[in-house]
């Protein structure tokens, strides 16, 4: 699994690169970094398809984020004497 820091990185980087690419689907510049986002996505959470690679880096980082605030819950609850 790859980090998780570099996981949310790059799936943010996709979703900035999909949504200016949405608006200005003609730019090849736009279309060269969409297509690079996704292949770092992808590489990253070996996939191939980026739609997939995006939805597991998004199931991946909230399963970490429940994790680490159910171990802070469970922190808060421990009293020490």
């Amino acid at each position: 699994m790859p980090d998780l820091r570099t996981a949310a990185t790059a799936l943010r980087a996709y979703r900035i690169a999909q949504a200016r690419l949405l608006r200005n689907p003609a730019n090849p510049l736009r279309r060269r970094q969409y297509d690079d986002t996704a292949y770092t996505l992808c590489v990253l959470m070996g996939k191939r398809d980026a739609t997939e690679a995006a939805a597991v880096a998004e199931r991946l980082l909230a399963a970490s984020s429940a994790d680490t605030k159910a171990n802070r819950a469970r922190r808060t609850r421990t009293t020490i004497p």
